[in-house]
């Protein structure tokens, strides 16, 4: 019976040897019709540039966290972002046909329709872009314009700022801007620098930009401001933000919110914390 069960289930190696060629020049099919997708593109964006070169750079580029910047793995030309980008793009649009989406419908569909759209959101249009859910994992890190602190301050310099960041989890928003009452505050006392009035805001949005726990945002915007401010008196807290991976889907809590902070060097002092964050 054991013999008999065997020779019914087997398959003659020639026959599973074509199989095999068969998936693997679909397989080659899909890729060359990505290249293509992608190439054609390229060439209308940057027609005096290199594909090949560009194509051969992100393909070598290594993957790094959600949290992190592509700067944390050696960088990438605008030419390999468009690229990424633009592989974003035909993955998405795959995404949707998977989910039976009409990729024919005139809202969804088209030359820059809806996975256009959605790649531009999570990637950025290009490596100076700061203002989609993720560019802070592409854009350029800003600069941290600084003065002198001439008079030898030694008070707090505290400043409200907006979060806008993603969940590493779901990749929906989290915000201060959800809500009456959230809000974020940095604080720090001065050493030898002191920072621009704006580079606080924008040291956050390059940050928060990412996907992240909040939990694990709070403590790296802390780290930049230390590093930007060359102190480590610095006092981060992110309060009453509400995350629409909670407020719009699943338990969709009308009252979720979370706080978190994180503090080092004179913020150890609870009074001077809750001086500076308003209670």
């Amino acid at each position: 019976m054991k013999e008999q069960l065997i020779k019914t289930t087997s398959q003659p190696t020639s026959s599973r040897i074509s199989g095999g060629n068969k998936i693997k020049k679909e397989v080659e099919g899909k890729f060359d019709y990505l290249k293509e997708f992608v190439e054609e593109r390229f060439q209308k964006k940057f027609p005096q540039k290199d594909f090949l070169s560009a194509w051969m750079e992100y393909n070598h580029l290594r993957d790094f966290k959600i949290s992190d910047n592509v700067e944390d793995v050696g960088g990438i030309s605008e030419e390999g972002h468009y690229i990424m980008r633009t592989i974003t793009e035909y993955f998405i649009s795959q995404a949707f046909k998977a989910m039976k989406i009409d990729m024919d419908d005139p809202n969804v569909g088209g030359e820059k329709g809806t996975p256009y759209r959605l790649a531009k959101m999570y990637c950025g249009n290009d490596l100076s872009d700061d203002t989609e859910l993720l560019s802070g994992r592409w854009s350029h890190k800003p600069l941290m314009t600084s003065f002198p602190n001439e008079q030898g301050q030694k008070y707090p310099i505290t400043k409200r700022v907006d979060i806008v960041s993603v969940c590493s989890h779901h990749t929906a928003p989290f915000s201060t801007l959800f809500r009456d009452g959230s809000f974020a505050v940095i604080s720090y006392i001065p050493g030898k620098k002191i920072l621009g009035i704006s580079k606080l805001q924008r040291i956050v949005d390059w940050v928060a930009r990412r996907g992240h726990l909040q939990e694990n945002l709070t403590k790296m915007i802390y780290d930049e401001v230390c590093q930007a401010a060359e102190t480590s008196s610095v006092y981060v807290k992110l309060s009453g933000l509400v995350h629409t991976c909670e407020s719009l889907r699943g338990t969709q809590s009308n009252e979720g919110e979370f706080t978190s902070e994180f503090y080092g060097g004179e913020f150890g002092n609870y009074e001077m914390r809750r001086e500076v964050s308003g209670g």
